[in-house]
């Protein structure tokens, strides 16, 4: 315990510093990007368009206990025309469900080197009264051996809530500090449950193995493999297979893909191209004239706007081709949770932290929609307010910028991730009966070999 208390004290140190650093740099651009957006002078909306603008992503407060992807991907967007800026998405989607050591949290400790405690603790606990033969004296004075097991798995979990105690104790000084609502207070809750309920998994794993070895060496050795089995090999194993089965582009290859996806509609720079040559039919057709200057709106503007709705549709369906991918690596890394409750654990986790690759997405997605809206708002202020016979002289009031909304970003409700994590609690409720039940059927073995 002291170990793990000093542990969990470095921790909280760590975090701390970080988010200090964090909130101060994050603040001081959001306020330097507010200004330099509104004191933009009077220009042309197009200009105002590839200047661009960012979109923050504010750090859950629950982070604490689980991180989540946070350490590998950023924390804002620039939004500009004609392109779409996300993350990349090999740098977080598939290290979701494996040890991620190289961002220690609460839940590193909790997830991972806690059962390593409680088999430090605990491996003798069968094997050894065993071993010295006090396990049939123990039994002969009426206990039978299921109540045995009862009562020291309730003296391992009441060690457990202490350590829980000390951890949850910190999150909750970390989230006094930040603006709360009901959704994160229970959030807070749920991840104390499931760190709980994922310990006792551990604990009836522990007493199982320790009472079907034969002596403490061989519950050592079993229980080590097991620890092993459960939150290396087996994460990993179906991380990597996801990533063969399942690959995902980079950056790169992704731009090239929605580059030829553009392509394949129309070039807007081109004024030969066919779609655009319709498009300019149509729309001389709608106005009723024979001319683009005739138009009572600045073709140009029309252009960017139908320009915009092309990439916009482009990027949309080489991003769901990948989010396809994504679906399909987590599908096939859940298979893996049926070998390893860590892997169940790790994905609640952190979905209820809301620091999973889920929630990055979501927040991809909506400052996707912002930058589309904030763009064709300026396509639309081209189209209308700038005469196409003075196009590159003409500009527009910068009281415009100002009056454009700021990119907010709300993360979904718990009721909404409950959707996606029910075949995960099942699992996991699974694995807590399935073993509990093993265990409360066993024989005792009254003598070592």
């Amino acid at each position: 315990m002291p170990m793990m208390t000093l542990l969990t004290l470095l921790v909280a140190v760590n975090h701390w510093q970080q988010q200090q650093d964090f909130i101060e740099v994050q603040q001081q651009w959001q306020q330097l990007n507010n200004e330099k957006w509104e004191a933009q002078p009077d220009r042309h909306p197009h200009r105002v368009a590839h200047y661009g603008s960012m979109a923050f992503r504010v750090i859950s407060p629950l982070s604490f206990l689980d991180a989540g992807v946070n350490p590998y991907v950023g924390n804002v967007l620039f939004l500009e025309a004609h392109r779409q800026n996300s993350s990349q998405f090999k740098q977080y989607l598939s290290s979701q469900n494996y040890m991620q050591l190289g961002s220690m949290t609460a839940s590193t400790l909790i997830l991972l080197i806690w059962p390593l405690v409680m088999i430090a603790l605990a491996y003798r606990t069968v094997s050894g009264e065993r071993q010295q033969g006090t396990l049939r004296q123990v039994l002969s004075l009426g206990v039978s051996f299921r109540q045995l097991l009862l009562g020291k798995a309730l003296a391992y979990m009441l060690v457990t809530l202490v350590f829980l105690g000390l951890v949850f104790g910190i999150a909750a000084v970390f989230l006094s500090q930040a603006v709360l609502d009901t959704d994160i207070i229970q959030r807070f809750f749920w991840l104390f449950a499931l760190y709980g309920l994922y310990c006792a998994i551990w604990v009836e794993i522990i007493l199982l193995v320790s009472s079907l070895t034969t002596g403490n060496n061989q519950s050592l050795s079993a229980l080590l493999l097991v620890w092993l089995l459960i939150t290396i090999i087996v994460p990993k194993l179906m991380s990597s297979s996801a990533d063969w089965l399942y690959p995902l582009p980079d950056r790169a290859v992704f731009d090239i893909r929605t580059a030829q996806a553009i392509a394949q509609i129309g070039d807007s720079h081109n004024p030969d191209d066919p779609h655009f040559d319709a498009f300019r039919q149509q729309t001389l057709d709608q106005y009723g004239v024979e001319h683009v200057e005739d138009l009572p709106v600045n073709w140009r503007g029309l252009v960017m706007q139908e320009g915009e709705r092309i990439t916009s549709e482009a990027f949309e369906a080489v991003y769901a081709d990948v989010s396809r991918s994504i679906e399909d690596q987590r599908r096939w890394v859940m298979w893996g949770s049926l070998l390893s409750p860590y892997i169940l654990s790790r994905s609640l986790s952190g979905s209820l932290a809301l620091t999973s690759s889920d929630h990055v997405q979501r927040y991809e997605m909506a400052a996707e929609r912002y930058r589309y809206s904030l763009i064709q708002s300026l396509n639309t202020l081209h189209a209308e307010d700038i005469d196409l016979a003075h196009d590159r002289e003409q500009k527009v009031s910068q009281e415009y910028w100002a009056q454009l909304a700021d990119f907010e970003y709300q993360p979904p409700p718990l009721k909404a991730d409950w959707a996606t994590m029910r075949q995960s609690v099942i699992v996991f409720s699974l694995w807590l009966f399935a073993v509990f039940s093993v265990l409360m059927f066993i024989r005792p073995r009254m003598t070592a070999s």
